[in-house]
């Protein structure tokens, strides 16, 4: 019971959901990929990244310095994952460092 608590409200949020769903459309990103594309700062999207971290929806690895953060055990919201892969979201602004 305890992991659908976590789960729930780390998706009960507009912009974590926008988070998740930028992640889920392209695969692997990075802090500042997310801030640059939602137009949030840095410090907010690795609020956002570790509340899902958390939750155990996404996960991270290290490349170098970089965090780079991709969707980790998703049995338990796929349908929820499909529908946010057909939302419309502004183009990933790529970083060019990372």
């Amino acid at each position: 019971m305890e992991e659908l608590v976590r789960v729930a409200k780390a998706l009960a949020d507009k912009k974590r959901l926008e988070v998740l769903a930028l992640i889920t459309q392209n695969r692997d990103v990075c802090v500042c990929e997310v801030s640059d594309t939602l137009g949030i700062s840095q410090p907010l999207a690795s609020k956002y990244l570790k509340q899902l971290r958390d939750a155990g929806i996404v996960r991270v690895t290290r490349q170098g310095k970089w965090s780079i953060y991709s969707l980790g055990d998703t049995t338990l919201i796929e349908p929820f994952l499909k529908r946010l892969r057909t939302l419309s979201l502004p183009p990933l602004y790529r970083c060019a460092r990372c």
